[in-house]
């Protein structure tokens, strides 16, 4: 028997695994389309095949994020995901791996070098100073679908202060193939976290000796579509947040397991920055030496500053959570919301009135904002003043905001006070239905041809009123053109108009609009038809959503008020009497009356509307609301000829 020896065993082995790893090379299909399931293309407009997240926290202000994402995107509409984007800046640094775009049937379009990625600022032409930049890189692709599998590592100087997220979905109209989230941490450090839907199952436990270990997977997580008043994507997909309970940025050390020790942070970065020279500091006490009232004092300061300040966005180093020094503003007369505030707060303290900065999240309101989780989740600060039975709040980067008035960025949520004892969650100030006003009184001329001269009256407070504070500064030219844009009136000239603002005691804007409506009623025999929602719009019945399975909110309470007076041409007359109505429920309450008077109907109508947050099995009630509403607003006024 002749004896093969034992290395020409070898030679078929090896022969086998270069074949395996050369498979992609020789026209493997990797992430082909036809290997997604069915019921992760329903609804969805990308499909992640892998989203893998892996958090490495060394100490309190060290860290790293590792991750690869392979994303299908189907169609137009799901492109985003494909879109490559890492931070860096002076804490951190930005490793990219590597990156491999595929098409339908999984075969290799391109490989991404990192020459290949754009290296920008974070801000681009937003911020004045700045170190945050980012490396992306964006498939220009056009034919669908293809799919973009991608690694990079993103490693931190600092500790992780501020609340971090894993949601595999992303967003609505997203599914999920395979999802994975680890987080490493020391065993002396405690990883607070939140998981949504509340009781998923997640594993937090021993990993390797003084190292714990967070981790939690995910497969075949269909898309979701956001429904309509839908308050965001923790009330319909899963995921979790997290953050450790201490953490370091440039020698500043903190802990987070409470609000109050999350703000004892904030204030020691702040510390010793609220002094002034003593010429400002007697110029201001000057300002106010013969007003009495700690209110009027407070107002005067503020309107001193919006006088001589200006908002600009900085973020160097640090910047993104310290202010700059109250003194370095005075010089330069500008700063961004951080040092603006600080810089206000610095003036009351110079005539002895306390204040508090106070961190906010503008914008979302309060359903964006974790409240039993103590983490940084903020993006602007505002000013606290308390006074006695009154507290008022500041914008400190506006030159045109009155006094006292926060609009819907700032109003109506959660805040945190920032005082030397730490730090204290409180609410911004919410608008009452009454201040939230959208009113209308018209008076209409009408002819026996159906034409008409109008004088209409609108009047906008609470939240509307900013809408309307950059077309008080527009030219003449401007605002007609705003004008004509805004109002839908039918068939109308603008004869003349105004546009102002009061301030005291609420601030509202008043639009007062002469106008020429032609045909504004139709003529039909001796008949004039006229139909109300042509001048006083009509409201929108809300999307039907059947089988609805998210939470629905309405962030404002808000009251419309509308009347209509409607001076009919000699010998005409009301031919068809509308009964008064009212309509109540949990979400408002709407009424509506005509009242036949001599030679003129005066048509009232009402309506109120909740806030709140409503379960879905409620939303039924709240379309056939606004639904009976929107009927009555279509509601028709025939006068006849006598």
């Amino acid at each position: 028997m002749i004896k093969i020896p034992k290395r020409h065993f070898l030679w078929p082995s090896f022969l086998v695994l270069f074949a395996l790893l050369t498979l992609p090379f020789q026209g493997y299909a990797k992430f082909p389309v036809s290997d997604i399931p069915e019921n992760l293309l329903v609804d969805a407009n990308s499909v992640f095949r892998i989203h893998n997240m892996h958090v490495k926290i060394e100490s309190p202000s060290t860290f790293s994020i590792m991750r690869e994402i392979a994303v299908t995107i189907l169609n137009e509409n799901g492109k985003g995901p494909d879109i490559m984007v890492m931070s860096y800046d002076k804490y951190s640094k930005a490793n990219f791996v590597d990156g491999v775009i595929y098409d339908a049937n999984g075969k290799v379009i391109e490989k991404i070098k990192k020459r290949d990625l754009i290296d920008q600022s974070l801000y681009n032409n937003y911020s004045l100073y700045e170190d945050n930049r980012i490396l992306a890189y964006q498939p220009l692709i056009s034919s669908y679908p293809y799919t973009v599998h991608y690694r990079y590592e993103e490693v931190y100087t600092r500790g992780m202060y501020y609340t971090m997220s894993f949601f595999p979905n992303v967003s609505f109209n997203i599914s999920v193939e395979k999802a994975q989230l680890r987080i490493e941490y020391p065993d002396d450090m405690e990883l607070r976290y939140r998981v949504y839907p509340s009781g998923s199952d997640v594993k937090n436990e021993p990993y390797t000796l003084g190292r714990m270990q967070l981790y939690s997977q995910y497969e075949n997580v269909a898309a979701a579509t956001r429904e309509y008043l839908s308050p965001g994507i923790k009330y319909a997909l899963p995921g979790i947040i997290f953050s450790p309970n201490k953490f370091e940025f440039a020698g500043f050390y903190g802990t987070s397991n409470t609000w109050q020790e999350f703000g004892s942070w904030q204030w020691q970065m702040n510390k010793g920055l609220d002094e002034l020279p003593q010429s400002r500091i007697d110029q201001l006490n000057a300002l106010v030496a013969n007003i009495e009232s700690d209110r009027e004092k407070v107002k005067a300061v503020y309107e001193f500053m919006q006088s001589r300040t200006r908002y600009v966005n900085i973020t160097l180093g640090i910047g993104g959570l310290q202010p700059f020094s109250a003194e370095t503003v005075e010089q330069n007369g500008y700063g961004d919301c951080k040092a603006l505030t600080n810089y206000m707060m610095a003036m009351l303290k110079s005539i002895g009135i306390e204040s508090h900065y106070t961190l906010v999240k503008a914008g979302l309101g309060e359903y964006g904002f974790y409240k039993d989780f103590s983490a940084f989740q903020f993006n602007h600060a505002i000013l606290c003043v308390p006074l006695d039975g009154d507290t008022v709040w500041l914008e400190c980067t506006s030159q045109i905001t009155p006094f006292g008035h926060l609009g819907d960025f700032t109003d109506n949520r959660p805040v945190l006070v920032i005082r030397e004892d730490g730090g204290h969650l409180t609410h911004t100030y919410g608008y009452q239905p009454m201040e939230n006003i959208k009113s209308s009184n018209i008076s209409v001329n009408l002819t026996g041809q159906g034409h008409a001269e109008a004088s209409i009256n609108l009047t906008r407070g609470g939240i509307y009123f900013v809408d309307y504070q950059r077309q008080m500064r527009m030219s003449p030219e401007d605002q007609k053109k705003w004008i004509y844009r805004a109002f839908a009136f039918p068939n109308y000239e603008l004869k003349d108009y105004s546009i102002q603002s009061f301030i005291e005691p609420d601030p509202v804007a008043q639009i007062n609009l002469d106008v020429s409506l032609r045909s504004l009623a139709s003529v039909t025999g001796s008949r004039l038809i006229l139909s109300v929602s042509d001048l006083l719009g009509g409201r929108i019945t809300p999307v039907r959503v059947r089988n609805r399975t998210q939470p629905f909110i309405e962030k404002f309470p808000t009251t419309y008020i509308d009347t209509l007076v409607i001076n009919l041409p000699e010998n005409y007359t009301l031919a068809n009497e509308l009964p008064d109505l009212i309509l109540e429920s949990e979400f408002g309450t709407y009424s509506m009356s005509v009242q036949n008077e001599d030679n003129r109907v005066v048509f009232i109508r009402n309506l109120t509307t909740r806030e709140g947050f409503f379960e879905p099995d409620l939303y039924q009630d709240y379309f056939r609301f606004f639904q009976n509403i929107s009927r009555a607003d279509q509601q028709q006024l025939i006068f006849n000829a006598n």
